[in-house]
């Protein structure tokens, strides 16, 4: 497990996660498969699109560099600091 700063960030968090994922060797890389779970999804009436930020994160929590509890609150501060700027 990766040692993350307490609290963890709610400014900046895509450059957090891009910098944490860096250090550890994850590189986000977009499969049809996860093109083929977004369009199920788009299918069953929701739109749920992934960003590299949120993917990285999922890719950090699979490998054990960071807890689910983490991979959690991180994504949560990220999307607040997107609706923040406009961004989503």
């Amino acid at each position: 497990m990766a040692k993350l700063p307490d609290p963890l960030p709610t400014a900046n968090v895509a450059g957090f996660v891009a910098e944490l994922a860096r250090e550890h060797g994850v590189v986000v890389i977009r499969t049809k498969l996860d093109q083929v779970a977004e369009k199920l999804t788009e299918l069953s009436g929701d739109d749920v699109r992934l960003d590299a930020t949120e993917l990285a994160l999922l890719n950090l929590t699979e490998r054990g560099i960071i807890t689910a509890r983490e991979m959690n609150v991180l994504i949560l501060n990220h999307i607040r600091e997107q609706r923040r700027s406009g961004l989503s």
